[in-house]
């Protein structure tokens, strides 16, 4: 097997084949198949732009008429970045949903993919087609190889069935994407000195030469071929060069578009402008060759006013037996792109809208000696121009170059950024597959990414940005934070929504207080995909990060109750509910976040039984609330018992879709491929309504719901991350409902001499697990010493034996809660460093050597592969690397 791996790997270490060097001409002969394929990435680009703007279908459907196309005309050129834009596509869709058919589906594509990108990547070295200026034939297929394992490797690593052994073989795939990233990254690295040259010469003598020009030619996308007035302007050529110039222009105006996010407007809801109109076909062709004798290779013209700005878009080119002036607008075609072997007939105009930004000029008195990298942000020794617009900068770097280089820092970043969160039941692995990840370098490389790509890497790495700080599972801690470097302290910030480059320095403030800059790029996003649910659930999690949750609520609400708003991917409309369900339940309305998991059942497949049990659960808790009188209702007997009914139908209805356990579950597929393995939640609402059963069956006398102990809706609000964005008011709630199930008189218990709630007498189990989730909503109070005090004496000592200095850590392994026990001492952690450093002599040296110390002791609890040992591990982890952050800090 790994024999046959290496083979298929060594196909794609292109460096290594002789090939032609790079910067060296293309024999003129292959100019229409770089420019085909140049043109074939930018309709892959809009696809997926069509998915970031929640009209996948659309994006399908012009991949899919491409394809056609493609066979229609019997090339023997392979297309491969359309499976791989189809495979990107159902990758989203599938890690929205977490669907096993749906991940299935992705899974085949990009398996499809990958062969395809191996074939169109041997068929470059072969014809020796040199798409980039810098790079050797072939290396654009050798990072839409290296992406596409890294997101099949991801899909394998995303499903929480997984236990060590499939984390293993996921590893394992990874270990081939990070071989081919850090090959083609230290080549990016090697070169970036004369791709910065290269950059800098091309927008010097474009801006020297044709200041004012409004030119929308570029022949960046063409290495080794010069315009004709470079040449001499030989006539003998025109012909030849009239075609390539439409083709040229046609890739120029889709890249533009794309950069200014005007790609995606209807042209029928603009001005269409045909320049020619009243021009015959040999006068146009003087005009085009006239415009492009003053292109040099670099930049066009820029737009230079607002939003009513006349420049041409989507150069369509027609088969010389067209005659319709009207068919050169018609909507359907406005990407078509000709071989050259086809005559220039004439091409439309469109007055669109984009973004309003400063033009900028090049001051001949100035001194040029200093070139930002769009790679780095690192300064080249040679020439170089001032800052000019976001849109204006990226019109410099050919559509395959700017592939390269944003493919390979999203991939690798995300590369980095996954292997650093790796759980240490599954990263024990890590030193056998011989690598492992950095967080602060892979953040860095997503940040950049994020802020300096306008294209579907950009997007992707925004999106992994804003799941690791505002997504509902706990990927950073922010409760750790340096005194004085809070959000509220800083002055300081950086706008970055309109920078095409960021240096080190400006990455390392956006790290220390990433919540200043995220909200910048969302907004932009927002903006660019005005259509996507998406974006405003992005939106929501982060107001709820913030505190707001009623304001996140509402956000979403208001959105789904619009109706003349439309949710098309259905993923991103499952996704939506379910973290408004979540919000609603982090803010106490149980009413709402049950009608929200219920809904769920309807459009969501990737998991009845949580679905159900969190809907139970919600109805429990509301349950609660009418018998502590913490409500009014109108009728308490009658509201009793329908939140008891609804509680105890659902709550005894989830088991049943639980795989390979419930007799609704025949079907359910537990992952890639199927198996019938149960999730973590699954294991856990097993666990807690088996303990349930038990109680029942030896106190017959009591109802279904006394027999609960804490409620379980505390437990599952925790693990989604919910205490960190309860409000005070909301805290206090908690702290009152987790006391209903106390014994009597006990501290924080509900039940006293003049009350009686709970009518099963309180286990010390589940004692252990209320103090826990009571001394944590104390912590966020700021009564931190009460709940310090509250987690060591009746929690922690229930089972660590021996914690004396000098001696070695000893323990008790229970398995009553298994996820409670090393998360208990994550948690000590937490009150360490808040107790440490909130002293004016703080030594935050001892601070952070004392909370690791209690992360150690947690990970010795918590060996193992155990019931929700994942989420345990990653939030274990994220304290680890949060502090070794700050050690390096000071």
């Amino acid at each position: 097997m790994f024999k046959g791996l290496r083979k298929k790997a060594s196909a794609l270490l292109l460096y290594s084949q002789p090939s032609r060097p790079s910067g060296t001409a293309n024999d003129p002969s292959s100019y229409d198949k770089i420019l085909k394929q140049v043109h074939d990435f930018e309709i892959a680009f809009k696809a997926m732009d069509y998915l970031l703007d929640d009209r996948t279908q659309e994006g399908i459907d012009l991949l899919q008429e491409q394809l056609n196309k493609h066979e229609k005309a019997e090339s023997e050129q392979p297309a491969a970045i359309f499976p791989l834009a189809l495979g990107v596509m159902e990758f989203i869709e599938a890690t929205l949903g977490f669907e096993p058919e749906v991940m299935e589906r992705a899974h085949q594509t990009l398996s499809d993919a990958e062969t395809a990108s191996l074939n169109n990547a041997k068929y470059n070295v072969r014809h020796q087609l040199g798409t980039s200026h810098i790079y050797p034939p072939g290396t654009e297929f050798q990072v839409t190889y290296a992406e596409l394992t890294l997101l099949n490797a991801l899909l394998m690593l995303l499903q929480e069935s997984n236990g060590v052994v499939e984390g293993a073989k996921a590893l394992f795939k990874l270990r081939k994407a990070y071989q081919t990233l850090d090959s083609i990254y230290k080549k990016i690295k090697e070169l970036e000195p004369i791709f910065n040259k290269n950059l800098a010469k091309l927008k010097k003598e474009a801006l020297l030469q044709h200041e004012g020009i409004s030119a929308s030619v570029s022949t960046v996308d063409l290495p080794g071929y010069r315009s004709p007035s470079l040449r001499g302007g030989s006539s003998a050529s025109l012909p030849q060069d009239v075609k390539l110039l439409k083709n040229l222009e046609a890739v120029y105006q889709m890249r533009k578009s794309r950069i200014e996010g005007t790609s995606l407007i209807d042209p029928s809801q603009v001005q269409n402008v045909n320049m020619y109109a009243t021009t015959s076909s040999s006068e146009l062709s003087s005009s085009v060759v006239s415009a492009a004798n003053s292109v040099t290779g670099g930049i066009g013209g820029r737009p230079d006013s607002p939003r009513t700005h006349t420049l041409s878009q989507n150069a369509k080119f027609r088969n010389p037996n067209s005659s319709s002036a009207d068919d050169e607008f018609d909507d359907d075609d406005d990407d078509e792109f000709s071989d050259a072997s086809d005559s220039f007939h004439s091409f439309g105009n469109l007055s669109i809208p984009h973004r309003t930004h400063k033009s900028s000029s090049l001051n001949n008195s100035q001194t040029l000696d200093k070139a930002e990298s769009v790679i780095s942000g690192a300064n080249s020794s040679s020439i170089s121009l001032r800052n000019s617009d976001h849109e204006d900068n990226h019109m410099h770097v050919s559509t395959v170059d700017e592939y390269i280089h944003s493919g390979v820092q999203l991939c690798f970043g995300i590369l980095q950024v996954v292997l650093s969160l790796i759980p240490p039941t599954i990263g024990k692995v890590l030193s056998i597959v011989g690598f492992k990840g950095d967080r602060v370098t892979g953040l860095k490389m997503l940040w950049r990414t994020a802020i300096t790509s306008r294209n579907i890497h950009g997007e992707l790495a925004l999106l992994c940005l804003l799941v690791f700080y505002d997504g509902p599972v706990q990927f950073i801690d922010d409760g750790y934070q340096l005194p004085g470097q809070e959000d509220s302290n800083v002055t300081d910030v950086i706008s970055i929504d309109k920078k095409s480059n960021i240096s080190e320095e400006e990455l390392e403030m956006i790290l220390k207080n990433p919540a200043l800059y995220t909200p910048q790029l969302l907004t932009k996003a927002r903006g660019y995909f005005p259509h996507n649910a998406l974006w405003l659930l992005q939106e929501g999690r982060m107001l709820a990060a913030q505190g707001q949750l009623v304001k996140a609520a509402s956000l979403m609400q208001s959105f789904t109750d619009n109706p003349q708003t439309k949710i098309n991917m259905q993923q991103v409309e499952a996704l939506l509910i379910f973290d408004r369900a979540m919000l609603y339940a982090f803010k106490h309305d149980f009413d709402e976040a049950a009608r929200d998991f219920i809904y769920l059942l309807e459009i969501n497949s990737w998991s009845k039984s949580i679905y159900l049990f969190f809907a139970g659960s919600c109805y429990l808790e509301k349950w609660r609330m009418i018998k502590l009188g913490l409500i009014e209702v109108e009728n308490r007997e009658k509201s009793l018992k329908y939140y008891a009914d609804q509680a105890e139908l659902y709550l005894k209805k989830a088991p049943t879709y639980v795989p390979g356990h419930g007799i609704n579950a025949t079907n359910k597929k537990g992952g890639i491929g199927g198996g019938n393995k149960q999730m973590p939640f699954d294991k856990f609402l097993l666990r807690k309504l088996q303990h349930v059963e038990k109680r029942q069956k030896k106190y017959p006398e009591l109802s279904f719901l006394d027999c609960f102990g804490t409620s379980p809706v505390h437990e599952l609000v925790y693990f989604w991350n919910g205490y960190n964005r309860m409000t005070k008011n909301e805290l206090e709630l908690t702290l009152t409902l987790l006391g209903y199930s106390g014994s009597m008189n006990s501290d924080y218990s509900a039940n006293n001499n003049e009350q009686k709630f709970a009518k099963l007498e309180e286990s010390e189990d589940e004692a252990m697990i209320r103090y826990f989730f009571q001394s944590i909503t104390l912590r966020l109070l700021n009564r931190v010493s009460e709940g310090v005090a509250l987690l060591d004496s009746h929690v922690i000592s229930k089972y660590v034996t021996q914690d004396s200095p000098n001696m070695p850590f000893k323990f008790i392994k229970m398995t009553y809660s298994p996820y409670l026990y090393p998360t208990a001492l994550y948690e000590r952690s937490m009150f360490v460093w808040l107790l440490r450093t909130s002293k004016k002599s703080a030594n935050i040296k001892e601070a952070i050597e004392e909370c690791k110390a209690w992360l150690k002791k947690s990970e010795s609890v918590g060996d193992g592969d155990y019931e929700l040992s994942n989420r345990t591990g990653m939030k274990i982890k994220a304290a680890g690397d949060r502090l070794d952050q700050f050690k390096a800090q000071i």
